[in-house]
């Protein structure tokens, strides 16, 4: 598993870098992985890092990762919504 291109873009009225990352894959991967192969990259804390979608591209061995890098951990749960806090493990989903 290898980063091959990432594109950032600074949004700098949230405070974060809106990143579109190119990933060579052997098998499978999960969103905690994307999120240390993104936060060693950018020399970031994997805290800081949300990995929005990752889509597979069909007939190759690639995958487009979007994540969100913020400039604070707490910027995190206030822009984010609660199911993507969910997806990455950063919230409980509530009860009903």
């Amino acid at each position: 598993m290898s980063l091959v291109d990432s594109k950032l873009v600074e949004n700098k009225l949230v405070g974060r870098r809106e990143v579109i990352a190119k990933i060579s894959f052997t098998k499978p991967i999960t969103r905690d992985e994307a999120k240390q192969l993104i936060a060693a990259h950018l020399n970031v804390d994997p805290a800081r890092v949300v990995v929005r979608k990752i889509v597979y591209r069909t007939g190759s061995r690639l995958v487009d990762v979007y994540a969100n890098v913020y400039n604070r951990v707490e910027d995190v749960k206030v822009f984010e919504p609660l199911y993507i806090l969910v997806r990455n493990k950063l919230a409980e989903r509530p009860k009903k």
